[in-house]
């Protein structure tokens, strides 16, 4: 089952909504006519083999059957795969690993049952794919090769594993691919990798790291990667090792454990081609050795100021910068070096942050050409949302106070100070009059509790409530009832109902 552009949308806005929307609120939604919509709907119930999965409800509109929906993903997901697209990956994965050596046309295409019009068809699209990565596809003899370098063939490898999301319990399992005892290995010298660096590696790193290491291990059993490959470094290389020098000697413990499991010395460039990928990770407990760029700082700040516009003052600069530091150093590594990941969560990132998702990709613009950098990619931006997502929703868990007496100034001070003593994890708006209150009432709508030492009679929803200069120990008590009960959730409510 393959849908449309337009069909995924139409399932995301039900999804989204999660309610029976009429024609013309779907088609205002869309920005098409009803006409579409009916037309739209009846090709997606047509590709569910289960039955219509859009039920229309007589006088109310349409409903997403999602039960059926998620069950009808699940089961359909291996249909909905573009077959050409899959068949040609794996046959360029086949050739790459036993790069430069060829393999029969035959026994490339063969299980597929495919036509010789399809086969040149794929023969020209693969051509122009590894073109983009400075490969060659060359025919001679009714057998196919890829010829090119081999940080180039490395990379082209792990992006065509990420697309195809191969490393998996399922792949890695299957004993034409690789070994029951090499998957073990393999884990085991992510494990070292830890150890040694007293990191954790955590997802979708440790996917990359153990990607890297599995293609060194095709490719150095059924390639030529040890008379083919370029053991020169350029300055910059050599002055990153180091740098990162603690980071390369863990590499180069793996690769020379990895040359006794192989049975023959790898190449001393294997160990800075591990180096990247471990420096292209955010590795745990590292960021005060590691992360702290230049560049990487500038945009980071560039980020954070860029989306604060965006998104409001949720987003806290000065509190979150540093974390998000520890992102984009390893994110401008992965840019420069053409290191791919691969985000399992990207779609559902898009569906239920769509607002979010468009916000990051319109400040990555921005980024790509203020910095000069390389495309970042809607895998990439789909981590950085839930930075941005996390860190407003941390803001969101907080309770905003505005405290208020007669004249805004001593006894209102004095309040301010008693009350962040009290209650540390609250955010105090503002310390105003209640004449300044009402001037400025506009301002503050998004107001949690208003605490004042005065009677005043300008309406508002906001809980008030009447205390003490001083905030006595009662007054603590009350604040603490009322605060509880505002919002759901929020981790200073979950405090005052354990308390």
């Amino acid at each position: 089952m393959k849908l449309s552009k337009r069909e995924n949308y139409l399932l995301e806005l039900l999804i989204k909504n999660d309610m029976t929307l009429t024609a013309q609120e779907l088609a205002n939604f869309a920005h098409v006519s009803t006409k579409t919509i009916y037309r739209t709907i009846k090709r997606i119930n047509d590709e569910f083999s289960g039955g219509d999965i859009i039920t229309a409800e007589i006088g109310r509109g349409f409903r997403l059957d999602y039960e059926k929906y998620l069950r009808e993903s699940i089961d359909g997901n291996q249909e909905r795969t573009d077959a050409s697209l899959h068949r040609r990956n794996n046959i360029m994965l086949t050739l790459l690993f036993k790069s430069p050596n060829s393999v029969a046309m035959d026994a490339l295409f063969e299980p597929y049952f495919i036509t010789e019009t399809v086969i040149i068809q794929d023969i020209k699209k693969m051509k122009l794919f590894l073109k983009d990565y400075h490969l060659l596809l060359r025919k001679k003899n009714k057998r196919l090769s890829i010829i090119g370098d081999e940080r180039n063939i490395r990379k082209t490898v792990n992006y065509l594993i990420a697309q195809e999301n191969l490393i998996n319990d399922t792949f890695l399992a299957d004993a034409q691919n690789v070994k029951a005892y090499d998957i073990d290995y393999l884990t085991s010298l992510l494990e070292l990798i830890e150890k040694r660096l007293r990191t954790t590696i955590s997802y979708p790193y440790n996917i990359n790291i153990f990607s890297h290491l599995y293609i060194l291990l095709k490719r150095s059993r059924e390639g030529g990667i040890t008379e083919k490959i370029d053991n020169t470094l350029d300055d910059e290389e050599i002055e990153l090792i180091a740098k990162y020098q603690p980071i390369y000697n863990v590499s180069k413990e793996v690769i020379q454990r990895m040359s006794g499991y192989l049975g023959y010395r790898l190449s001393d460039i294997e160990s800075f081609f591990l180096f990247q990928y471990l420096i292209s990770s955010r590795l745990e407990n590292q960021s005060e050795a590691v992360y702290r760029e230049e560049e990487a700082i500038e945009v980071t700040a560039f980020f954070m100021e860029e989306m604060k516009k965006m998104v409001g003052p949720e987003i806290d600069i000065d509190k979150y910068q540093d974390d998000l530091i520890s992102h984009i150093v390893p994110l401008l590594y992965r840019l420069k070096n053409d290191i791919v990941i691969k985000n399992e969560l990207l779609k559902d990132i898009r569906l239920e942050y769509q607002n979010m998702f468009q916000c990051v990709s319109q400040v990555a613009k921005k980024a790509e050409k203020k910095f000069e950098l390389s495309t970042i990619s809607e895998d990439e931006i789909g981590f950085l949302v839930l930075y941005f997502v996390r860190y407003k929703e941390i803001q969101k868990q907080k309770k905003r106070v505005l405290i208020m007496c007669s004249s805004g100034v001593g006894t209102s001070e004095l309040l301010k100070v008693k009350v962040k003593k009290a209650f540390p994890d609250i955010e105090i708006v503002d310390v105003l009059s209640s004449k300044k209150f009402s001037q400025k009432l506009n301002q503050y709508t998004d107001i949690d509790l208003i605490l004042t030492t005065i009677h005043f009679t300008t309406k508002t929803e906001i809980p008030t409530m009447l205390v003490n200069s001083v905030f006595t120990k009662q007054d603590e008590e009350r604040t603490k009832k009322i605060l509880g009960g505002i919002g759901n959730g929020s981790a200073l409510n979950r405090k005052f109902q354990h308390s």
